[in-house]
């Protein structure tokens, strides 16, 4: 089996991730497989690195933004590609490179695959017209798709609601999932109670949210792991309120568990999601999980047993003051989270049923 995959930016993140294990898999399994991504960042440098034998091929014309005559470069160059390679299989990860290799693999002899990863025009995006736009541009990707892989039943509910999936036979749930590593599970909380939040600083994320929450509480820290557009505003914001004492910014992090490892609650506010990696690995750190209700989210967050579903900053902050007053159902939930994520969550569940996936497409 050879299977090209293609992403339109090698930031690291969820999907990068996502590919980073499938890609291991299929050189596990002796198979070839091929990464096309849109620049020379984490994700192609670092199966360079660890995977020699996966040929990497950047395609600069392959960007996030709409430029219709480097849109039109990346069709014709990714083709060309596919023509010469002759995959199995083009799997296709984030909505422009979606579309991109969806139109580039047309009457090809290959299946084509496109993972879901939150839809562009999912619940919570601002922008009417945009969302329109994007839902528009699905619904004509559909005849050039032979398997849709949603990362939540939510963004299966939503492709089928929108009429972007018209065949539910072409369309399955497989959930994100990652690896576990040892822990210690039994730790008791620490005092003052030690909040975390681990994202990309940006508008969908809305660390600015969880900071406003945030400045009436007591007894408690918050952490942010991560960088991006937003983090000066929010590094503002901690000092508009006078939280420089309570509230850490660490940066980008490779070594994300050690953080985790040092906190009691997880939290994540944002306006749209697909299915987070983040809340997967705090789950496996047997951690109760603060999230909006957004997307995925409460396919991960049963409200009240392992965490707590959040509409506003209201919510937020009430949903902090019951860890901070009652720490006895750190434990508690986060036993529930690592049981949760131990049924459903886990890098071996993903792995097995994306094989299973590519092997039934294949003999169709």
């Amino acid at each position: 089996m050879k299977i090209l995959y293609c992403i339109t930016r090698s930031t690291w993140g969820g999907a990068q991730e996502n590919i980073w294990e499938l890609i291991k898999n299929q050189v596990k399994l002796k198979n070839h497989a091929i990464l096309v991504v849109g620049d020379n960042g984490d994700l192609a440098q670092k199966v360079r690195k660890n995977l020699p034998d996966v040929k990497v091929i950047i395609l600069p014309c392959l960007q996030r933004s709409i430029n219709p005559r480097k849109d039109i470069t990346a069709i014709l160059k990714l083709r060309k590609i596919i023509k010469n390679e002759k995959p199995d299989i083009v799997h296709l990860h984030s909505s422009k490179a979606g579309v991109i290799g969806r139109i580039a693999s047309r009457k090809l002899k290959c299946k084509v695959v496109f993972t879901v990863h939150g839809w562009s025009f999912t619940d919570g995006i601002e922008s009417a017209k945009k969302k329109a736009v994007y839902r528009f541009i699905e619904r004509r990707m559909e005849p050039l798709t032979d398997k849709y892989i949603c990362v939540s039943k939510f963004d299966y509910n939503i492709g089928i609601r929108d009429k972007v999936i018209t065949d539910p036979k072409k369309a399955c749930v497989i959930y994100n999932g990652i690896a576990y590593k040892e822990k210690n599970i039994n730790k008791e909380p620490s005092f003052p109670i030690n909040f975390i939040m681990t994202a990309r600083f940006s508008k969908q994320k809305d660390q600015l949210s969880l900071i406003k929450a945030f400045k009436n509480t007591k007894n408690c820290t918050l952490t942010f792991i991560g960088d991006g557009p937003t983090m000066a505003e929010a590094q503002k914001l901690v000092l508009k309120y006078d939280l420089k004492k309570r509230v850490n910014f660490f940066g980008f992090q490779k070594d994300v568990d050690k953080y985790l490892s040092q906190s009691d609650v997880f939290v994540l506010s944002t306006h749209y999601e697909g299915l987070p990696i983040s809340i997967i690995e705090a789950m496996s750190h047997a951690m109760p999980i603060i999230a909006s209700n957004v997307g995925g989210n409460s396919e991960l967050v049963s409200e009240g047993e392992n965490g707590f579903l959040t509409a506003n900053t209201n919510d937020i902050y009430k949903a902090i003051m019951i860890f901070v007053k009652h720490p006895e159902l750190i434990s508690k939930m986060g036993i529930v989270s690592l049981e949760n994520y131990q049924s459903k969550f886990t890098l071996n569940n993903f792995l097995k049923e994306t094989q299973i996936t590519y092997m039934h497409l294949l003999d169709s």
